[in-house]
């Protein structure tokens, strides 16, 4: 498999809003399927060597999602969120909330992008409540990011 390792992180200053773009191998079925199959997606959300553990998952409107990573060291990390609209090949939207900064609730769109020749762009775009949540955000949030995607293109080469 080719490397796909394309992410792009744009946060311009003062807005709320975060963009993450990046390149798969993979059609936009598969990559529906990464994000809305529970098994799938714990492969391969978060940062290498954490576990997760989903609590709850039920990805259609007004459905909810939580899950738990877990670090090396025993630390656990909550996050939960609803969906908005129905997921289809075209994306999705949700909320999202660490519930280590309760109340701070980001709304994130989903697109995928046919790019032909089985590749897809992925593009995340997440609202922040203020400025100053993103930015406290963003400069957490690459690793993960990074680890998860490279992550994800393994599940994906497995599909």
């Amino acid at each position: 498999m080719d490397t796909t390792d394309t992410l792009t992180i744009t946060a311009v200053p003062g807005t709320q809003n975060i963009e993450m773009t990046r390149e798969f191998d993979a059609t936009r079925e598969q990559l529906l399927k990464a994000h809305m199959d529970p098994e799938l997606f714990a492969q391969w959300v978060g940062p290498h060597g954490y576990q997760m553990v989903i609590t709850r998952f039920e990805p259609h409107h007004g459905g909810a999602y939580a899950f738990e990573h877990r670090n090396p060291e025993g630390d656990e990390f909550a996050f939960r969120g609803v969906f908005h609209g129905e997921p289809s090949v075209e994306g999705f939207s949700q909320t999202f909330e660490f519930m280590g900064a309760p109340g701070e609730v980001f709304y994130e769109t989903f697109t995928f992008e046919d790019l032909g020749n089985r590749r897809t762009l992925l593009r995340a775009v997440s609202v922040a409540p203020s400025v100053e949540v993103r930015d406290s955000m963003v400069s957490s949030m690459e690793t993960g990011v990074r680890d998860g995607y490279e992550k994800l293109d393994a599940a994906l080469a497995n599909l």
